[in-house]
């Protein structure tokens, strides 16, 4: 196993971190539902691998995620690290949902509770509030840390600009920073590359991606993408709640995508799965692996033994570009006037 900084605070998460949105008794979603057995044997076959970082959310299962979560981790807590989210919808209350003192303040109660735990590692918002200050939700998790509740902030699904004014209200308030941002990257989606990457890099932030497989998309299960098979998730989850794939993405371009992915996994003799994660694991992110079986996640991790050649990497690099938008390549142009030598 790699591991990699998670922001700056001195603390290392493994490269490959397990996602725990299949895993929940209930199976609301049709998103998995890995029992508590099934998910002890995914877990411990992650720990035998390595993998110390472990991810969810109060919502996923209706919260039972986190409670199968840990149950399987009570033997490695102080070994490993917690991750979990807040912001979605989780009861019937109008008040139920966001980031709103209130709102947070209920739910790391109730998410301890069902992970087994005094500490999170990582308390992410999992998304933007339209509706509640952004001070308010700051001032809140800051409060969380000093009470010993949770150790390192972190972000999901933020525009750039939303992740630099949290970091700007922590830095004038001499608040714990955020040190992480959970967001989707793979070959079909690299709108990441175009901001929040760089904003990442420029601010220390550890990215965390989420649906590296495009939900199963990569894997090429979906066949030419016309009509998923019944049974898989874009069928029973995706489709119907979603109204198509999902993440989405640019179907054309994504069958090109998968050609070549599928040329560079038969010229390997591996699974598209893993040239697909070991594409993504070569970019320097904490990539978060999802299973609904114990094979399915163990061909997974297999990908951080794939070594892709510099041809192949070009290869899948080209056909994903998403090109350069304004105002980075008026930046590039710009900073290109400096002729003359300079010593660094």
């Amino acid at each position: 196993m790699k591991y990699v900084p998670i922001g700056r605070t001195g603390v290392y998460g493994s490269v490959l971190g397990l996602g725990t949105m299949t895993f929940g008794e209930k199976n609301l979603q049709k998103r998995g539902g890995v029992r508590q057995e099934a998910a002890d044997v995914i877990v411990k076959k992650a720990i035998d691998l390595g993998i110390n970082f472990f991810d969810s959310s109060d919502i996923y299962d209706g919260g039972s995620s986190e409670e199968v979560l840990g149950k399987a981790l009570r033997d490695y807590r102080d070994q490993v690290l917690i991750a979990t989210k807040v912001r979605g919808k989780s009861g019937v209350g109008v008040n139920e949902t966001g980031l709103s003192r209130l709102h947070i303040s209920q739910q790391i109660k109730k998410s301890l509770k069902r992970l087994g735990t005094k500490w999170i590692d990582v308390y992410q918002f999992h998304g933007w509030d339209n509706v509640t200050q952004l001070s308010e939700s700051i001032d809140t998790m800051q409060r969380l840390v000093e009470q010993g509740l949770v150790n390192y902030p972190g972000i999901s699904n933020f525009y750039a600009w939303q992740m630099a004014m949290s970091q700007t209200i922590c830095e004038e308030r001499n608040y714990t920073r955020f040190e992480t941002v959970q967001a989707n990257y793979s070959l079909l989606n690299r709108d990441v590359e175009h901001e929040i990457l760089p904003f990442s890099k420029h601010s220390g932030m550890t990215v965390l991606a989420w649906s590296p497989l495009h939900g199963g998309v990569l894997t090429g299960k979906y066949g030419d993408l016309t009509d998923p098979q019944p049974g898989t998730r874009m069928r029973d989850f995706a489709f119907p709640v979603r109204g198509g794939y999902f993440p989405p993405f640019d179907i054309e371009k994504g069958r090109r995508i998968l050609e070549v992915v599928k040329s560079v996994s038969e010229e390997q003799g591996v699974t598209m799965a893993q040239v697909s994660l070991s594409w993504l694991i070569d970019k320097r992110v904490l990539v978060l692996l999802g299973a609904r079986s114990i094979e399915q996640f163990e061909d997974n991790a297999r990908s951080l033994e794939i070594i892709l050649t510099q041809e192949q990497k070009e290869r899948l690099d080209n056909i994903s570009d998403i090109g350069k938008r304004y105002p980075k390549w008026m930046v590039d142009r710009q900073n290109s006037d400096r002729k003359f030598s300079i010593l660094v």
